[in-house]
């Protein structure tokens, strides 16, 4: 009968422990809680920045030489060999081969030029006999003119006429040999021409970027481009597209910096050369060429290598820099330090930023545990730092960008933070 009384009592005593436990840990989270009510909220800072701001526009663009020379056949052909290599007579000119000024490229099968040219020469001989005739003709009605002059007194008025009307003809005729003549003697030249033709030679001294020609390939005059000659691999350029959206900001001399996948630790520089006018149509899409000149460099760049091109817009040298946020947190009325007007931003709209000229403020930590405004204007920003000016700061000084708030469990457990 006496040990379910013990456990009764043992139970009892152990309920009455648990409930003053809970009434013990109650009572401290409460008196905690009441504590805290009253604090401050924690922020979160971040240091002033004074460094160079870059406002660029990106985008991308293709190396080529400064200077390329396409060339292709004056008159239409088979190809029927290319012109050696003067680094390796056992090679063809290909893409790399230097070439000289008057260096055979390519030719093309002549068969038909020289018969060509043998027609022209029949027909400059043919033309050439035939004046002979005419100026015999010519001769001939002259003394014939001189005779019927002589004995013009005897001779009836129309026998005269019809010497002087063959004499007129025969000059006449003489005249058409002649043109004939000359004809025949273009054609002559234009044959040897267009024989000499089927040697397609280099035009400058230069090297050769690219070959779009093979054996036994038929072209024609409308064909060029068989052979891509570049002066001087070691002046380059970049041929960038840029969007008509940003074309507007980009002007002649202006800086650029741009890098290669070859070589994408380096950042190289160039200037803007030229705005070409000749606009690309990608479907509602407008895009604008600009030719950038490359500044010397130790790099080797080839053509037809893709860049990463960043046009500089603007440039602030050692600005003061803040992040953006900090321009759109504002403190409230029991956190400042001194009551500070908001009459320059957005009440309706807490994460509105005032713009470029307007003045505004950065809040920094005061010694009581609230924030002091300091006013600002506002510079240029790049969307993640904004430039402020007349602020005073010193390097490394903390500006407030939010609050860090915590939550009914954080309160209890002091580690456990939200951050916004």
């Amino acid at each position: 009968m006496n040990r379910p009384a013990k456990k009764r009592s043992l139970f009892s005593r152990l309920m009455i422990g648990i409930v003053a436990v809970s009434c013990i840990l109650s009572a401290v989270i409460a008196i905690r809680l009441f504590n805290q009510r009253n604090d401050l909220p924690e922020l979160r800072t971040v240091n002033v920045q004074r460094r160079d701001l870059v406002i660029t526009v990106g985008t991308t663009g293709t190396i080529e030489p400064d200077e390329v020379v396409q060339v292709g056949p004056d008159v239409s052909g088979k190809i029927i060999r290319f012109g050696v290599d003067d680094r390796d007579p056992e090679k063809s000119i290909g893409v790399g081969s230097r070439v000289s000024k008057g260096t055979v490229l390519f030719q093309l099968d002549s068969q038909q030029y020289e018969i060509g040219l043998q027609k022209a020469n029949a027909a400059l001989r043919l033309a050439a006999a035939d004046l002979v005739r005419l100026e015999a003709q010519s001769h001939q009605s002259q003394r014939n003119l001189d005779r019927a002059d002589r004995l013009r007194a005897t001779n009836p008025q129309s026998v005269y006429d019809e010497v002087v009307t063959a004499n007129e003809m025969a000059v006449a005729l003489l005249a058409v040999g002649q043109a004939k003549l000359e004809q025949a003697e273009a054609e002559v030249h234009h044959a040897k021409v267009s024989l000499e033709n089927t040697f397609v030679r280099s035009p400058i001294d230069g090297i050769v970027i690219d070959r779009r020609a093979n054996l036994g390939q038929h072209v024609s005059v409308g064909h060029p481009g068989l052979f891509l000659l570049a002066r001087n691999l070691d002046q380059m350029q970049i041929r960038a597209s840029v969007s008509e959206s940003d074309i507007g900001k980009v002007k002649l001399g202006q800086p650029v910096t741009f890098t290669v996948d070859a070589h994408r630790d380096q950042t190289m520089g160039g200037r803007v050369k030229e705005i070409l006018l000749n606009a690309r149509m990608h479907g509602n899409f407008v895009t604008y060429d600009v030719i950038v000149s490359i500044d010397q460099t130790d790099l080797k760049l080839l053509p037809h290598m893709t860049t990463d091109v960043e046009f500089e817009i603007i440039k602030r040298e050692q600005a003061w820099l803040v992040p953006t946020g900090a321009l759109q947190w504002w403190p409230g009325a029991d956190q400042m330090e001194q009551s500070v007007a908001r009459d320059f931003t957005s009440d309706s709209d807490e994460s509105s930023s005032p713009s470029k000229g307007d003045t505004a403020y950065v809040w920094v930590p005061a010694d009581n545990g609230k924030v002091r405004a300091v006013p600002v204007r506002v510079g240029i920003d790049d969307g993640v730092q904004t430039e402020v000016i007349g602020g005073a700061f010193e390097s490394e000084s903390p500006v407030v960008v939010g609050e860090i708030k915590r939550t009914t469990l954080a309160r209890i457990i002091p580690t456990v933070k939200t951050l916004r």
